[in-house]
């Protein structure tokens, strides 16, 4: 509605103006040949010498031959007034279309200004031997700039990196802010000479990341950057080939690379089936695809099952069963890890209810879902509609997240110990433990990271770890599980540094609930009569 008008009403004045212009020409022209009949008149009256007696007729022709004239000269100003109102409105419009088409800030091109520039570059640079070459470059920490010293220093920045990526482009490239702190460049570079492309970026992105003195202040921030070229023959639409840059870009920040990235399909490719993935986990939540597996816990030192941890799976209706790795960074992300998670609990409670009634059923939680002031009170009231004992879950959390915000933490571990929950700290080691944290946090259980037990025999650093970690724990009073016991020595050795419970495939590996339900028949019928509490695994 608004771009309609925008252009609409400009139309309508300039098609005002032309025939007011029209009219006064057509009112001169008719004003000129009345003068020069009336003036034709006079002249043949005085030819016929009546001016001497002052004839009638003679001050009419002279008093029409001043209104002709003062017509004229009427029209001749009118004329010029129009031509002058012409002038400003065309200056006015042109001012118009160049702050439509540029950054107030920086004075670089818009995004729209970046799209005429490209059309333009295309059609008067791009010929056989040469292609264009789009760089997407993006500031890094420049929020933090506008936090810390407030917008007018944000805006200075932006000035002075406009000026130095002016200062590094070639004279026909075309510089422009699209946002907040995003830029776009398209040059016109020799087709044989594209690597020049790749040394150009490095330049701003060098030159934006250095430091800059601001009314006596330094202030610094980084920067990454895609590539994209569109050669001879393909299409030079600034929309597509900024795109493709932004995906390179997306990549380098990814891929956290110091260096500029080029755009290739697989870039694209990725993405489409980044797409897909999202479209895809969210209507497996919707129709339960996402399901439990659950990988057995045993006594270390009597090999008696205890317990299970919950993994997620996702059954895939054409791709068959997929482990957690492929979507649960996706839907954290995407933000529905909430509801992925609530669901496999769920069903894990609904499974693991009428198993024997010593077995603990472990949990995850991820990081992001700490940050639900309610999540104490969806767990409960999973608990409380499947009829699934307290005592016998087991909630783990990993380090990092729960002493991120240490008063959330707290307010978690109350709400959950209120209610008979058991609370673990999983990863142990990986994140920033201390002993005063462990002090203020009545944990059940410290899980050692398998990243720690799989390099046991290669790594002493590993093996004084897992010592350090179990000796803390055994002075807290707090029973450690390892994780990723995958063989008989990595389980001797856990054994005798101390852990009391383990896990990993050396044990079992994860299984569905149809699975455990065989498992448990097997190993009661197995340890009938002799041993009825007792549960093994091999």
């Amino acid at each position: 509605m608004f771009g309609t008008g925008s252009v609409l009403f400009p139309r309508v004045s300039r098609v005002s103006a032309a025939r007011a212009e029209w009219i006064i020409i057509l009112f001169l022209i008719s004003a000129v040949a009345a003068f020069i009949w009336n003036g034709s008149g006079l002249l043949h009256l005085i030819a016929q010498d009546k001016v001497s007696g002052l004839d009638p007729s003679v001050q009419v022709a002279a008093a029409a031959l001043v209104l002709n004239v003062a017509l004229i000269l009427f029209g001749w100003r009118r004329y010029a007034d129009l031509q002058h109102e012409a002038e400003l409105r065309a200056d006015g419009e042109q001012r118009a279309a160049r702050q439509a088409a540029t950054d107030s800030i920086t004075g670089l091109a818009n995004r729209k200004g970046f799209a005429d520039g490209v059309e333009q570059l295309c059609a008067t640079r791009i010929d056989s031997d040469h292609c264009l070459v789009i760089i997407s470059l993006q500031m890094q920490r420049f929020k933090r700039i506008n936090d810390r010293f407030g917008y007018d220093m944000g805006d200075a920045l932006l000035r002075e990196i406009a000026a130095a990526m002016l200062a590094d482009v070639p004279e026909n490239a075309v510089v422009a802010r699209l946002s907040g702190d995003e830029f776009a460049i398209a040059a016109c570079v020799r087709t044989a000479e594209l690597a020049g492309a790749e040394a150009l970026a490095e330049t701003l992105l060098r030159d934006v990341s250095r430091t800059y003195d601001i009314h006596g202040t330094y202030v610094q921030v980084g920067a990454i950057a895609g590539i994209a070229s569109a050669g001879p023959g393909v299409s030079c639409r600034a929309s597509d080939l900024l795109r493709r840059a932004d995906i390179a870009l997306d990549h380098a920040r990814s891929a956290r690379a110091a260096r500029p990235t080029w755009f290739d399909s697989g870039m694209e490719r990725a993405l489409i089936e980044r797409s897909e993935l999202e479209q895809a986990i969210r209507v497996a939540i919707d129709h339960g695809q996402f399901v439990p597996f659950f990988e057995p816990q045993v006594d270390l030192a009597t090999g008696c099952l205890t317990g299970f941890e919950v993994l997620a799976r996702w059954r895939h209706p054409n791709r068959g069963l997929l482990a957690p790795e492929i979507f649960i960074p996706v839907a954290e992300e995407m933000g529905l890890i909430g509801p992925l998670s609530e669901g496999l609990i769920a069903e894990a409670l609904e499974q693991a209810r009428d198993w024997d009634a010593d077995l603990s059923l472990s949990i995850n939680i991820s990081p992001s879902q700490l940050s639900d002031l309610w999540l104490a009170q969806r767990l409960v009231r999973l608990l409380t509609e499947r009829n699934f004992p307290a005592e016998r879950l087991i909630v783990e959390v990993t380090e990092s997240s729960l002493f991120a915000d240490l008063d959330l933490a707290k307010n978690l571990v109350v709400s959950l110990k209120n209610q008979g929950v058991r609370l673990a700290l999983d990863d142990f080691g990986t994140g920033f433990s201390s002993l005063s944290h462990l002090r203020l946090l009545p944990l059940d259980m410290i899980k050692i990271d398998r990243s720690f037990t799989a390099t046991l025999h290669v790594d002493r650093e590993s093996v004084a770890i897992v010592k350090a970690v179990t000796t803390l724990a055994q002075a807290l009073d707090i029973p450690v599980t390892a994780e990723g016991l995958e063989d008989a020595a990595t389980f001797e050795t856990v054994l005798g540094l101390g852990a009391r419970t383990g896990q990993g495939w050396f044990i079992g590996k994860p299984m569905d609930a149809e699975a455990v339900a065989d498992l448990l028949a097997r190993r009661r019928v197995a340890a009938a009569p002799n041993e009825p509490a007792a549960r093994r695994i091999g």
